[in-house]
Formats: C-alpha cells, sequence, structure tokens
C-alpha cells in the first residue's frame, strides 16, 4: 500500500517537473520570437557565474549610424549644462576623446569672454528653439567658429537640450573625417552581427536560465523609444539635408532642411510619405547628370560609400545651386543592400568665395605686374643711358616714373597687408581728437593736385571726433579717389559733414553714372570690383572692404547710396564720444 501511494506521489511529481518545464519552453519560445522581431536589445541571464549582460543590435541602429554620419557635432545637455551624449564630430572638433567630453560642463569649450552670451543662449533655449554663432576652444589651442542650434527635447525620460554644432572653418578635409566614420560604422555593424549570430545559440543553450521580467521588457521598450525620439529630434534639427532611398530608388525619407534645399513636400494624406520636385541634376558645369551618377545610386549599385560629391541643381524656377553629397548604402544583418542613405549641404556660396579668390589671385597679379614692369624698363633705360650725353635730361624723368611705379607697389601691397591684418583681428586703432574738416581739406591736396576735379566741403565745419586719425583718413582718401576714378566726368565731388545727437556723419557725393542698385550690397564685400559700363578698373577690389573694416572697428556705419544717372554717395558714420 505504502508503494502504491509512494508511486502515485511520484507520478505526480513528474507531471508537475513535466509541467514546468513545458511552461519554461513556452516563455523561452517566446523570448526567441521576441529577439528576432526586434523587440528588445538586451539580456540579463543566470548562470552558474552569476548574472551576465548580452546586448541585442538596437532597434535604432539606421539612426545611430546617421547621427555618426553627420559633419556636425551633436551633444545632449541637462539642466546644468552637463553633456549626457555627444558624437565624434563633436569631439573632432575639439580635439577631445569622448571619454573626456561626456559628463563635463559644455561652458569648459566656451571662451572667457562668451560665458555670460552662453548662459543666456542656454536659459533662453530652454523656451524656445534657437540658433547662434560662437567660437569654441578647442584643446590644440585653436579657436572654432560654430554656429549652434538648440531645441529642449521633451523625451519621456524628461526633459534635455539638444545642440547641433556646425563648424565654420574654411576648407575641412571631410572625407577622411567620413572615410575614418565609414570605418568605425563598418566594424560596428560587423561586431553586431556577430552578436546576433551568436547571441541565438547562446540563449537556446541558456534557455533554462533565462529569468527575464515583464518589467524589465517593458523598461528595455521604454529606452528604445526615447532612443528613437532623440535621434529623430536631432535629425529634425540638423543642418545637413538627409534623404533615404528605397530599393525601387523612391523615396523614403528626408528631413526638414532635405525638404527646404531639394523642394521636397511631406504628403498630407498619408504620414512618412513624400513627394519627390524632381528638379534636375547637372555636373558643376551645367551638362545633365545621368541616373547612375547620381550619388545616392552609386553607392547603392556599387555598395560602397560616396564622399564629398558635388553636382548643380537647376529647379523650374530660380537660380541654379550647388550641393555637396556624401552617400552610403544601409545593409541588413546578412550584408544585403536594403536602402541608401544621402547627406547634403548647399556649397553654393562656398564656390562663389573660391572663384572669388582664384579672380582676386589673377587680378593681383596683373596690377602688381604693371608697374613693376614700368619699374623694369625705367631701371634698364638708365642704365643705358647712365654714360650718355643727354642722360642728365633723360634720368630725371625716369627717376619720377620709377617712383610712381614704387608708390603704386607701395599701394597695392599696403592693402594685402591691411586686408590681411583685418582678417587675423590684428586692426589696432590710435584715437584722438581732431577736425574733421581739416583733416578732408589736408588729405585731399594730393589726391586733386592736377586740378582736374573741384572738392566742395560743407556742412558742420568745426566739428570734431574722437577717433583715429590715420584710419578715417584713408577712408576718406579711398572715398575721393574712387569718385574721381569712376565719374571722370564729375568735375564736382562734394563732401558733406553732418553733425548728429550721436554720430558724426561724412558723405563724398559725385555725378558720375551711378551704380546698379543690385550691385549695392557687395560694394563693401572683400575682392569685390566695381565695373561701370562694362569698364574694368585697376585695383585689387580691397578698397571698400578695408574701409567698411576700419568704420566697423570705430563702431560706426558704413554705405552707398546711388541710382543710375544720378551719382553716388559714400558715407560712413563715427560716433560722437559721450
Amino acid at each position: 500500500m505504502a508503494a502504491a501511494l509512494n508511486t502515485e506521489k511520484s507520478k505526480e511529481e513528474l507531471l508537475k517537473l513535466l509541467e514546468e518545464t513545458e511552461y519554461r519552453l513556452e516563455e523561452a519560445n517566446d523570448t526567441l520570437d521576441a529577439i528576432k522581431s526586434g523587440e528588445i536589445d538586451a539580456l540579463i541571464l543566470k548562470g552558474d557565474d552569476g548574472h551576465s549582460i548580452f546586448t541585442l543590435k538596437s532597434a535604432d541602429h539606421s539612426f545611430r549610424i546617421f547621427i555618426e554620419q553627420m559633419s556636425e557635432g551633436a551633444v545632449t545637455l541637462n539642466k546644468e549644462g552637463l553633456i549626457l551624449y555627444t558624437n565624434s564630430s563633436f569631439a573632432s572638433i575639439i580635439d577631445l576623446p569622448l571619454e573626456k567630453i561626456i559628463a563635463h560642463p559644455f561652458d569648459r569649450f566656451i571662451l572667457p569672454m562668451d560665458l555670460l552670451k552662453w548662459n543666456e543662449i542656454m536659459f533662453n533655449a530652454w523656451n524656445n528653439q534657437t540658433k547662434v554663432e560662437l567660437e569654441l576652444f578647442s584643446t590644440n589651442g585653436s579657436i572654432v567658429p560654430v554656429l549652434l542650434s538648440l531645441k529642449k527635447l521633451e523625451l519621456s525620460d524628461g526633459l534635455s537640450l539638444s545642440v547641433i554644432i556646425t563648424d565654420l572653418s574654411a576648407q575641412k578635409d571631410t572625407e577622411r573625417l567620413l572615410q575614418k566614420k565609414n570605418e568605425q560604422l563598418e566594424e560596428a555593424q560587423r561586431t553586431a552581427n556577430y552578436l546576433n549570430a551568436t547571441l541565438e545559440n547562446t540563449v537556446a543553450e541558456r534557455t533554462k536560465a533565462l529569468t527575464i521580467t515583464i518589467a524589465e521588457k517593458v523598461a528595455v521598450e521604454q529606452s528604445l523609444r526615447s532612443n528613437q525620439e532623440r535621434l529623430s529630434q536631432i535629425l529634425e534639427t540638423m543642418a545637413e539635408g538627409v534623404i533615404i532611398k528605397d530599393l525601387d530608388y523612391k523615396l523614403a525619407y528626408a528631413n526638414p532642411m532635405a525638404q527646404k534645399i531639394m523642394g521636397i513636400v511631406e504628403s498630407e494624406s498619408n504620414e512618412n510619405e513624400y513627394i519627390d520636385s524632381n528638379w534636375e541634376f547637372q555636373w558643376v558645369n551645367g551638362e545633365k547628370l545621368p541616373l547612375e551618377h547620381y550619388p545616392v545610386w552609386k553607392a547603392m549599385r556599387s555598395g560602397k560609400p560616396v564622399y564629398d560629391y558635388e553636382i548643380s541643381i537647376q529647379p523650374p524656377e530660380g537660380e541654379r545651386f550647388y550641393i555637396s553629397v556624401n552617400a552610403a548604402p544601409i545593409k541588413d544583418a546578412e550584408g544585403n543592400i536594403i536602402a541608401g542613405i544621402g547627406t547634403f549641404m548647399d556649397v553654393t556660396n562656398r564656390r562663389k568665395a573660391i572663384q572669388q579668390k582664384d579672380d582676386f589671385i589673377s587680378v593681383a597679379s596683373h596690377e602688381l605686374r604693371t608697374p613693376v614692369t614700368s619699374l623694369k624698363a625705367s631701371l634698364q633705360l638708365m642704365e643705358r643711358l647712365k654714360d650718355r650725353s643727354n642722360a642728365i635730361v633723360m634720368i630725371p624723368k625716369l627717376i619720377s616714373q620709377a617712383n610712381k611705379s614704387m608708390n603704386k607697389m607701395s599701394v597695392l601691397i599696403e592693402d594685402l597687408l591691411n586686408a590681411t591684418k583685418m582678417t587675423e583681428g590684428q586692426l589696432h586703432l590710435k584715437k584722438s581728437w581732431f577736425n574733421m574738416h581739416d583733416l578732408i581739406h589736408d588729405c585731399c591736396h594730393d589726391v586733386l593736385s592736377d586740378g582736374t576735379f573741384k572738392l566742395t566741403v560743407s556742412g558742420e565745419l568745426e566739428a570734431a571726433v574722437f577717433a583715429d586719425e590715420h584710419k578715417v583718413e584713408q577712408v576718406i582718401v579711398n572715398f575721393i579717389s574712387n569718385a574721381a576714378k569712376y565719374a571722370p566726368n564729375s568735375k564736382e565731388i562734394k563732401v558733406l559733414i553732418e553733425k548728429k545727437e550721436t554720430y558724426t556723419k561724412v558723405s563724398v557725393i559725385d555725378q558720375g553714372p551711378g551704380i546698379p542698385t543690385e550691385k549695392l550690397p557687395y560694394i563693401f564685400d572683400r575682392y569685390y570690383r566695381v565695373d561701370s559700363s562694362g569698364v574694368q578698373y585697376s585695383g585689387l577690389g580691397l578698397g571698400l572692404y578695408i574701409c567698411s573694416q576700419i568704420i566697423y572697428k570705430h563702431g560706426g556705419q558704413i554705405g552707398a547710396d546711388s541710382k543710375i544717372g544720378q551719382g553716388s554717395s559714400f558715407w560712413f558714420t563715427i560716433p560722437n564720444l559721450s
């Protein structure tokens, strides 16, 4: 009887053990399905040696690729200004490794003179999206000008501040940087593929030890959603355009900057659907770009990244513009290409600046060659005439001509040096009190000494200003010389001195042909050379730029008013000393 009872009890225990084993097996199968579908990205497994954490491929893998490919720095700050997250682009800008950035205050990279301004900017950014230019301090000793885009992030795990940092320094070697990033991404993808390949076997071998709870699953899902929201908001605030094309080369995603640059419209009826503008892609020379040379298309077909690929785009209406594109294929865990991503930025202004610099070099070479040639000719003639009887008559004339050539070269070289000093912030002022009318009378005597023009000065003739007399003289001489050069038929040049409550204004007025309205905004730009009726005048295009920097250094304003056929008025103001 006892044996029968023991047998019955053992059978019940076996049935109970079998039921428990089936439950654990079912739970393990559910976990495997969750892993395969990407619902979780980490496991805590209990074994003989304690608990172990295994990382799965994150569901926001594609978004992480986006962030690591962007050329801007990306930083997330808390209320105290501590860095919670940063990408490697920001680390490159300030020349520090990531581990020395995260958990440190962001204001350690702000120049001391800008700390109060930065505190005000960060305070305002918690209430309103903010964009501002500042200079950051790099650990290599350089000062890096940047554009900061700040936006509050309202995430499920609290508030944080997203900061996008765009490096405004010229001529960055983007190709090498992007190549390095791509290698890091490929290595990360290989590592993730290896983890995904081995993790399933590991989980199968340790199914009985699986202890993950429902609460832990919920926490993982919330973390994934939070990361996706954060990365999505960073993409929304990027200064670069980002697009994704599917295998049929249909537009699958375009961030706001891509929509702005490319004229893309987000569908109102279907969420996450975009209407491509299909603007014509061209080579930089204006010829139509074949489809096989589209950067994203090339990356998807070749399986290799494309870097700094410049093309031009012609909208149906408006001017042609230029973009620089970086593209790469998007691959799944097996290495199959499933889409293509492209990031791009408008480089029209950069191309114009390069063209301006090339034009300037050409003009500078020509302008310097002319007096050098004249000087060389004068010296050669003096060499030939030195022993002749008529040398005493000719040599003084040749010396005078040589001096004129030297003076012209000195002016050109002085302009080049002044422009360099101003670019490097080395313009220094030596201020003193002086009478504006006396300065104009003294400095313009040589300019108008040939009697071709009549100079009339009117207005507040007793006006005195506190400024750098030599620098202000340089501005006035430039204005009057330009009036004589560009308005040769205007026999009278007028100078008007006006004393206002807070500033003194000086205007140089001619009755020349005038300047077209569309050119007025650019006449104080560096390298810009004004022409009139197709006639090209000598000069480096630096005179008015130097004048503008001198006046701005004084805290004044500078400008020009002109109408075709009615002459021009160039003016500047000097603040009155309180």
